[in-house]
């Protein structure tokens, strides 16, 4: 599998002036306003924000910058907004990306000047660096809206979460490609275009794990469906160092999974995984499991100088109830159990891509896989053979591929 890289260029907001007293000209030519904008309290802006972004501030001063961040984000031009003073410059950029969090529709802020600030140690006036303005701002909002809406046409109806969930992962690895070409420009800390954002992911179809996250987290939203981000570094291949990485966190029924569409939408190259199970690897998954290939960010309150992402919030991901394999695999105590090749014949039956086993807990899974491999995966082939009475006959050209630290077995199908 190929490491899907993640890059965010570091937030840092351009110090304009900070003498007490003074306005300030931007870029832009125009002048900020002396007055702070009125100072809600904590209780009522708790009333008006729920998102996880939101409820990781840690002062009534960072939740009054990210209500006024909401003010002035969905403008179709920048203007220049006063908050409180916080207590250190960073905290202006940290709670524009938790407000971004929050935010997955966010796509015209600049990656690598996001905004310009003053500071004149009782007030800050800032001005949001867009990307893109007026009227074709305007365009390219209703560009995305369309194309959400477009994605929600197809959705299943009268569907339960995890079907709405599932449909979301699934139309972002059809529709989107990885972008490789923004890969190698990242090396040199340039962003290419949208390729981090939804609008990347779902309006221009390439996007790299930023674009995927926070597409998949704007489609469950607009599906009822709670969807976070988490920020950490995944396992490097061929060589590769760990790099940072982003993916998304589902609550379904009261419990969270783990998901990651990036490393779902597998290398066509590798002939094991494009199945229907290979692309569905990382969804729903436990933190166990999710943390042997990746290493999650500590939390916005814990994070310290020497870490270089954080999370608003990081639910722990224990169930299994609503795991891909739990409902899509055959969970197998006895290999030379009939239900293997009736199970193997349903799926054939059907015309399936693959036939997914989980091996208890029971049976050594190395011992289980090497029998399989010997002669049960024969035997089941030929009784589901059988059962189907010459229908979607199974060929000798079925493949097994064994994920161990999974305890699953894949049957790649082929038929005569």
């Amino acid at each position: 599998m190929k490491l899907k890289l993640f890059l965010r260029i570091s937030a840092l907001a351009l110090v304009l002036a900070t003498a007490s007293g003074c306005s300030i000209i931007f870029d832009d030519g125009s002048e900020a306003s002396s007055e702070i904008s009125q100072r809600p309290d904590a209780a009522s802006l708790a009333e008006k924000y729920s998102g996880y972004g939101f409820k990781a501030l840690q002062t009534v001063e960072e939740q009054r910058l990210y209500d006024a961040i909401d003010s002035a984000i969905y403008k179709n031009e920048s203007k220049e907004f006063t908050s409180d003073s916080l207590d250190n410059k960073d905290k202006a950029g940290e709670v524009l990306e938790l407000y971004k969090d929050d935010h997955p529709d966010i796509f015209w802020i600049d990656e690598t000047e996001p905004y310009y600030y003053s500071d004149n140690g009782s007030e800050m006036t800032l001005l949001l660096t867009f990307k893109l303005s007026g009227n074709e701002l305007a365009q390219a909002k209703t560009e995305l809206d369309e194309k959400v809406n477009a994605a929600l046409q197809g959705a299943p109806k009268e569907a339960s979460s995890y079907e709405k969930e599932l449909y979301a992962h699934d139309y972002i690895i059809k529709n989107c490609a990885y972008d490789e070409e923004s890969v190698k420009l990242h090396k040199s800390d340039t962003v290419r275009a949208n390729e981090q954002n939804a609008y990347g992911a779902l309006v221009e179809g390439k996007a790299v794990c930023e674009g995927y996250t926070r597409a998949f987290q704007l489609l469950c939203h607009k599906l009822g469906v709670d969807c976070w981000v988490i920020q950490g570094q995944a396992q490097g291949f061929e060589g590769e160092d760990n790099t940072n990485h982003i993916w998304n966190c589902v609550q379904l029924y009261g419990e969270w999974y783990q998901v990651d569409v990036t490393w779902d939408d597998c290398d066509d190259t590798e002939s094991a995984l494009v199945t229907d199970a290979g692309s569905h690897l990382y969804f729903n998954i436990t933190t166990a499991e999710l943390e042997k290939d990746h290493k999650i960010a500590p939390t916005y309150s814990e994070y310290s100088a020497s870490d270089i992402w954080y999370n608003g919030y990081v639910p722990q991901c224990d169930s299994t109830d609503y795991g891909y394999f739990t409902l899509n695999a055959l969970a197998v105590d006895s290999i030379d159990s009939d239900n293997c090749a009736e199970y193997l014949a349903k799926a054939a039956s059907g015309g399936a891509q693959s036939c997914n086993f989980l091996i208890g807990d029971s049976l050594d899974f190395d011992s289980a896989y090497d029998e399989i491999v010997q002669g049960y995966a024969y035997d089941w082939m030929t009784k589901a053979n059988e059962i189907n009475g010459g229908a979607n006959t199974l060929s000798s050209d079925c493949k097994l591929s064994s994920y161990s630290d999974r305890r699953l077995i894949i049957m790649i199908l082929d038929y005569e």
